[in-house]
């Protein structure tokens, strides 16, 4: 497994290790799989992703990975309300744990630098956020989303890894 000392993590990542927490730690009659991706499939690959972010020793994140997170997880997980209430409170508890650095990257900020603003209304606030703070911060960033912000970030010099990268073939 790769150890990895500072990383910035996406909403994919961040969500996705969340709502495996909830199954494998507190035995969560709720399925996920639907949400889930490869290779997140298995309970193996499971197993290795949470302890692969469990093992790094600054998780950073931003205010607005944290908001998107919580609109995903309530429009797509089907919670109910003693659910929903269930895997926030196991989440935040894990977030907790991991001593989860949020960062605020102000938008204001963003939109201020000729470089960030060209590419708000391109990638969005929360993959401009994430390349900025990965920038700051000099650390690699981790995210599922091999479309749009991971060839962005990497075109910027960014670490970027996949979580299918970081998670060796069994």
């Amino acid at each position: 497994m790769i150890a990895i000392r500072r990383a910035a993590i996406d909403t994919g990542p961040l969500l996705s290790a969340l709502v495996l927490h909830y199954q494998l730690e507190h035995g969560a009659r709720q399925a996920f799989g639907s949400f889930l991706e490869e290779p997140l499939l298995t309970r193996d690959y499971q197993e290795q992703f949470l302890n692969l972010l469990a093992s790094i020793k600054e998780k950073l994140t931003t205010s607005h990975v944290i908001a998107e997170m919580q609109g995903l997880a309530n429009s797509r997980l089907k919670l109910s309300r003693d659910d929903r209430l269930n895997f926030w409170r196991a989440s935040i508890d894990l977030l907790v744990q991991w001593d989860l650095d949020e960062q605020l990257v102000r938008l204001l900020d963003m939109a201020g630098r000729k470089e960030l603003k060209d590419r708000l209304p391109d990638i969005g606030i929360v993959d401009t956020g994430l390349i900025e703070l990965a920038a700051q911060s000099g650390c690699i960033l981790i995210t599922q989303d091999a479309r749009t912000l991971a060839p962005r970030a990497l075109s910027d010099g960014i670490e970027c890894r996949l979580v299918r990268q970081l998670i060796p073939q069994v």
